[in-house]
């Protein structure tokens, strides 16, 4: 007579279900939370990266603008630095525009002529047209040969260029979007040196501290205004980048006002900006 016997079949009770439930709950949660920390890492240094390499190309076109400039020594303007200019944001720190003459090597080439008008100026508004959300950005306008010695160089018998300010010159001129340069700069300074009496280089100033050392518009040539009327040596170029995350920052900032551990913009750049200076020779000598 054959038994039947009973097979026993193994199976997880509900508790253990239940835990493993749960392990596999908290594993997700700490890969998903990895993951986001990775992303936000990657996402923030690509702004930066980004950001740096925009600012180190306005680097090297200020460089290429103000080594060749054209300073010559008669009644008329050849370099001016108009400050400040704010930019409007929630981070205003002297921002400068700068106007000047060069020989810029990305000109269009197929006209006659060399010499150009060039403007910079940073200024704080609309990422887009009929965008909500405001950036920083540097603009450089670049004038062809022929307008620049048609509209922009006067002659020896009118006051075109007595000063570097009016048509052509004014920020509605020179913000617009395609002499878009670099985003993410909230402050772009120039310092002027000039050589003084004893032959050293001296920083060009109209100001009683060091806090204050642009308070007013400086140009070379001319005679309204401000004057360099000596031998311009070098200028020291600063840019103050700041990352994506940081322009956020800010953005909220100007909404708000103080919130969290931000007391004010200065903080915020302090923790997401980055500056970049560069000492830029006058290779020309005045004529």
């Amino acid at each position: 007579m054959k038994r039947n016997t009973l097979k026993t079949r193994s199976a997880f009770t509900l508790i253990e279900i239940m835990v493993a439930s749960v392990i596999m709950v908290i594993l997700v949660g700490l890969v998903i939370q990895i993951t986001t920390s990775v992303l936000n890492v990657w996402n923030d240094s690509s702004g930066k990266l980004s950001a740096n390499a925009e600012a180190r190309i306005s680097l090297d076109l200020l460089t290429q603008d103000l080594e060749t400039a054209v300073l010559k020594n008669n009644s008329k303007q050849w370099l001016r630095v108009d400050a400040p200019a704010n930019s409007g944001g929630p981070y205003d720190n002297q921002t400068v525009a700068l106007k000047l003459f060069s020989p810029a090597l990305d000109r269009d080439q197929s006209q006659p002529g060399d010499i150009c008008a060039i403007a910079y100026h940073l200024e704080y508004g609309p990422a887009f047209q009929g965008s909500a959300d405001n950036i920083y950005a540097l603009y450089r306008k670049l004038e062809t040969p022929k307008d620049t010695f048609d509209n922009f160089m006067g002659s020896s018998t009118n006051a075109v260029q007595a000063s570097l300010t009016g048509a052509g010159w004014e920020k509605a001129d020179i913000v617009s979007d395609e002499n878009y340069l670099a985003g993410n700069i909230i402050d772009f300074k120039v310092l002027l040196y000039e050589e003084n009496a004893a032959g050293d280089a001296a920083q060009v100033v109209n100001a009683t501290s060091d806090l204050d050392i642009i308070n007013n518009s400086f140009f070379f040539g001319g005679s309204v205004g401000t004057s360099i009327d000596n031998t311009l040596l070098f200028a020291e170029v600063i840019l103050t980048v700041i990352s994506s995350e940081g322009l956020q920052l800010l953005q909220r900032f100007d909404q708000v006002g103080s919130f969290e551990q931000y007391g004010d913009a200065d903080d915020i750049v302090r923790e997401h900006g980055q500056t970049f200076t560069r000492r830029v020779n006058f290779l020309a000598r005045p004529i």
